[in-house]
């Protein structure tokens, strides 16, 4: 025994000094080395997407998506569309994922069709930070099972029935543009804020039959919106290092508010709506409380949400829902007279309806690339006539075969497309980049382009606020544009000769009662208002102060 005993520290001892040996490290190096090298030989020519054109780098290491989304600041967006110039309609960006520019198959990668199954990657949505919302649900089933809760409050009938909340808060907006334009004139409004405030209220009180009145704050509570926007930043991050989710999550939230800004303003936010969801819960679990909802004016998402017998007990639960209240929040704030029109009339006139598709075809809606995968079916890819015209011969690193064959793609391929590149297709839209609200008019012209018209996605995971956003731009353009008139030179207010044009102040022009004038701010530029960022969504260049705009009363 004492022999036994004695040997068990010399055996360390080797042991140890064993694993010190460099022939032991060179080993471990090696053997690091060699499933290296198998790795990216795998990647790059064994893989079932190893014939797809592409870089190579990109097809050996997602580290070189990282060097353009993190380090670059969200420019991966661009050098893909660069890249499809190179290497044709089809690129493999990624080790796991191809890209398709061909306008025509976003119908078959984002079918209508609810039993051809898509699912999302956790790639795509750990970027949200809310797993077990609506937007991030991977699962084509529990996807499904989740907006069937949620989806009839965003159908066209129920947003027209919104109307009321949604001019209450537009009212209330221009109320407090034209006190601003009696008040503080010489002080531009950045109207991003201003819109997502009224956006906030409104899904606010959709949601929970309370607005949070940030029209009426002094700053449009411009916190949350720059939270949400910077949360939308960190979001690469997350995508290329998910444990950070969960790590964060773990840490107290006192602490976590103290080190981050954004996160103070997350942490609030989030703890309002779990609270807000916790009331509506216990009110409605409660005797006197069952039917309190049917006494509020219009249907709420939420109280429907938690009385619904759709959903199992564990996809009511509050932090689940108060996952979604906060998703639904978020998703609306990007997107940027006395007698009310109804809604539905609004809809039907040309020339307003051309101005809002195209101001939404150039604000881009969600920028970043749209990733699915279908578990049960081979993608077939064979570009179009469209796509092959937006691609010369000439100008492309593959041969003109590559460039025109058809592509297998096997089940649980990852495949993407992106909104922004369909939107701004010259073969689709001539001079993409210019707004042209004409190109709009004549239902021939309209049909067509509505067909790329995907600010909004397309097919079963279509976005649930598409009709409550157009209801809202409806609104708010009708109303803005029925009192507010706009300067008649960008940036300066001034007509050709130099002169304001100020006659007929506080009086009627072409049969309208106008309350003043609106111009753009000295130093504001198109660059203000396009892409220069792809944070899932648009964000103008760095510096840009914003679209900022000067409210002058009569």
């Amino acid at each position: 025994m004492a022999s036994t005993t004695a040997f068990l520290p010399r055996l360390t001892t080797i042991t140890f000094s064993f694993l010190t040996q460099p022939l032991l490290i060179m080993f471990l190096l090696s053997l690091l080395t060699l499933y290296t090298i198998y790795i990216a030989y795998h990647r790059l020519y064994l893989s079932p997407l190893a014939d797809i054109p592409g870089p190579r780098l990109a097809a050996l290491t997602q580290w070189y998506e990282f060097y353009y989304e993190v380090i670059l600041h969200g420019q991966y967006t661009f050098k893909i569309i660069e890249l499809h110039k190179q290497y044709g309609p089809i690129i493999r960006i990624n080790p796991w994922e191809v890209h398709i520019a061909d306008p025509d198959f976003h119908r078959e990668l984002l079918p209508t069709n609810t039993n051809r199954r898509r699912h999302r990657t956790p790639f795509f949505t750990k970027q949200f930070g809310a797993d077990e919302s609506i937007v991030a649900t991977n699962d084509h089933d529990l996807h499904k099972l989740r907006r069937s809760a949620v989806g009839p409050f965003f159908s066209t009938q129920n947003t027209r029935a919104l109307q009321p909340v949604i001019e209450e808060r537009v009212d209330a907006l221009l109320a407090r543009l034209r006190e601003h334009g009696k008040t503080k004139k010489d002080i531009p409004l950045n109207m991003m804020y201003a819109y997502s405030a009224t956006s906030y209220d409104i899904i606010s009180e959709y949601c929970f039959a309370k607005s949070e009145h940030a029209v009426e704050d002094p700053d449009f509570r411009a916190e949350i919106t720059n939270g949400i926007l910077t949360g939308s930043n960190y979001g690469k991050i997350f995508q290329h290092f998910p444990f950070l989710v969960p790590f964060l999550a773990s840490i107290p939230p006192g602490m976590l508010a103290a080190i981050s800004p954004f996160y103070r303003t997350f942490l609030h936010l989030r703890a309002c709506i779990t609270a807000q969801i916790g009331e509506i819960e216990k009110s409605l679990r409660s005797e006197e409380g069952k039917n309190a909802h049917l006494d509020i004016p219009h249907p709420t998402i939420f109280h429907s949400f938690v009385n619904t017998e759709a959903l199992p007990p564990i996809e009511k639960s509050v932090p689940r829902i108060a996952q979604e209240g906060q998703v639904l929040l978020r998703e609306a704030l990007p997107d940027d007279a006395d007698e009310p029109v109804e809604l539905a009339r609004l809809e039907q006139l040309p020339y307003l309806r051309a101005v809002i598709k195209e101001s939404m075809r150039l604000s881009v809606g969600a920028s970043g690339r749209i990733t699915r995968v279908a578990p049960d079916e081979t993608l077939r890819f064979k570009p179009s006539k469209l796509c092959l015209r937006c691609y010369p011969d000439d100008q492309l690193k593959t041969t003109a075969e590559d460039k025109e064959k058809e592509w297998l793609l096997p089940p649980g391929t990852e495949v993407s497309m992106t909104s922004y590149q369909i939107t701004t297709n010259p073969e689709i839209f001539p001079d993409p980049h210019a707004f042209v609200p004409e190109r709009w008019l004549g239902k021939e012209n309209e049909m067509r382009l509505d067909k790329y018209m995907t600010v909004f996605g397309h097919g079963a995971r279509v976005c649930l606020g598409m009709q409550l956003a157009y209801a809202e731009m409806y609104l708010m353009l009708s109303k803005m544009w029925r009192v507010w008139e706009g300067g008649p030179q960008v940036g300066g207010g001034e007509d050709e000769d130099g002169k304001e044009d100020v006659e007929e102040k506080k009086g009627r022009r072409d049969g309208r009662t106008t309350v003043g004038r609106l111009r753009l701010a000295e130093g504001v530029t198109v660059r203000d208002a396009e892409m220069a960022e792809d944070w899932f969504i648009p964000v103008p260049y760095r510096g840009s102060k914003g679209v900022r705009v000067y409210f002058e009363s009569y």
